[in-house]
C-alpha cells in the first residue's frame, strides 16, 4: 500500500519545491502544503475509488471509500495507507494533488497538473479489464 507520504514527496518534486541540497520534501515552503494534503486526498479519494483495484462492485448499495483520518492538522499522519491501488496511487493522486496546491498560487502550472491528472485517469480508466455479456431481446428480433 502506497502511503500519504509517498504520494506528497512525489507530487513535490513535481512542482520542483524540494530540498535542492539533499532532495528533501519536508521545508519551510511545503509546511503549508503538507497541512492541506489529507483534506486534498479525501475529495478525491471517493470519486476514484470505483476504478481502483480494491473495488468490491458485488457489495450492497453504494461501496463506501476508506478516507484517511484526520487528527490534527498541524501534525498530519502521513504514514497512513491510501485505500486505492498503488497504479492510482502513484501514477495519477500526485498530479491532482500538486494541481490543488498549487491553484491559488500558479494558475498555468495548476491547470498543466490537473490536465495531466485527467490524461493519467482516462488512461488508466481506459484499461479496466472488461467482460462481454449477452444483450437479452425480450420482444425478440426484428
Amino acid at each position: 500500500m502506497v502511503t500519504v507520504q509517498q504520494i506528497f514527496d512525489t507530487a513535490i518534486h513535481l512542482m520542483d519545491e524540494q530540498n535542492e541540497s539533499n532532495g528533501g520534501t519536508e521545508t519551510v515552503d511545503t509546511a503549508e502544503y503538507k497541512y492541506r494534503t489529507i483534506s486534498i486526498l479525501n475529495s478525491v479519494i471517493p470519486a476514484l475509488y470505483p476504478y481502483s483495484g480494491n473495488y468490491d462492485p458485488g457489495a450492497f448499495g453504494r461501496p463506501a471509500a476508506q478516507i484517511l483520518a484526520v487528527t490534527d492538522y498541524r501534525n498530519p499522519d502521513f504514514t497512513q495507507a491510501v485505500a486505492l491501488d498503488d497504479t492510482l496511487c502513484l501514477a495519477v493522486l500526485p498530479y491532482y494533488l500538486a494541481a490543488q496546491l498549487l491553484s491559488a498560487e500558479n494558475e498555468v502550472l495548476s491547470a498543466w497538473f490537473m490536465n495531466r491528472y485527467r490524461e493519467a485517469f482516462n488512461d488508466l480508466r481506459n484499461r479496466i479489464p472488461a467482460d462481454f455479456e449477452r444483450i437479452p431481446t425480450p420482444y425478440g428480433t426484428f
